[in-house]
């Protein structure tokens, strides 16, 4: 065993890197009546939104935008996804990470743990999404004072030239988690997206940042709705081939 090995048996109370990655792995893969209130705020330039979810509102007054200042058309469409999602607390997991791990290497990151890896297509993966998503490289990160994930960086590895005749130069995504010790779950507390490209030699950057605040969790059955529970969680023989 290496040195930087050796260091995270110690740090994770003995795990290998396999066992590690599964358990962080197995709290961003909620139990599918988990559900989350939550508010949030997007940016992107001078542009603002802020938007709040409830779950167990009345249908109609889940998903409010409670603020907006500057005109976005882009920004807007990324709220109007959002709220078209039909269960919004959707995106503060990450359930879908197993199935984008490709093959992966590990590696020392200050007292923790990073696994570098190739973004494999998911089965959530859209069109658009499948064209980035095939260039893509992804590095995660695991708490070492927890052993769960802590950060998620992708970034493609050479330009992208999409259906509609936009290169994509640039393409960075970095996810912030948070860990629930009461619920056992990791979630998405901060998100970021940077991108650079164009067409017809024209080039312009965009960059929006989330932040989530006001976290709260509950079970469907809590407000004795018929809610429909999110998609089971994708399971793989395994979660990625580890070097």
């Amino acid at each position: 065993m290496g040195p930087s090995l050796l260091l995270f048996a110690v740090t994770f109370g003995g795990l290998s890197p396999e066992q590690a990655l599964d358990r962080a792995l197995d709290a961003v893969e909620p139990p599918p009546a988990l559900r989350a209130t939550f508010r949030a705020t997007l940016v992107s330039g001078a542009a603002v939104r802020r938007i709040e979810y409830d779950p167990y509102a009345a249908p109609g007054d889940q998903f409010k935008v409670t603020m907006e200042y500057g005109k976005d058309e882009e920004l807007d469409a990324v709220v109007a996804g959002w709220r078209d999602e039909g269960q919004a607390d959707c995106r503060l997991f990450a359930d879908d990470l197993r199935a984008s791990l490709g093959e992966a290497r590990v590696s020392a990151y200050g007292d923790g743990l990073s696994i570098d890896f190739r973004h494999q297509i998911s089965p959530n993966d859209g069109p658009v999404d499948a064209q980035i998503s095939s260039r893509m490289v992804g590095r995660l990160t695991l708490d070492p004072a927890n052993g769960y994930l802590s950060k998620i960086h992708y970034n493609i590895v050479k330009p992208v030239k999409l259906d509609d005749g936009t290169t994509l130069t640039e393409y960075d995504q970095t996810y912030d988690f948070s860990y629930s010790e009461r619920w056992g779950v990791s979630y998405v507390l901060n998100y970021e997206l940077e991108a650079r490209g164009g067409r017809w030699g024209m080039s312009e950057s965009r960059t929006i940042r989330v932040t989530l605040t006001d976290v709260a969790f509950g079970l469907a059955g809590d407000a004795k709705q018929e809610i429909a529970s999110k998609p089971a969680p994708y399971v793989a023989g395994l979660t990625a081939n580890l070097r």
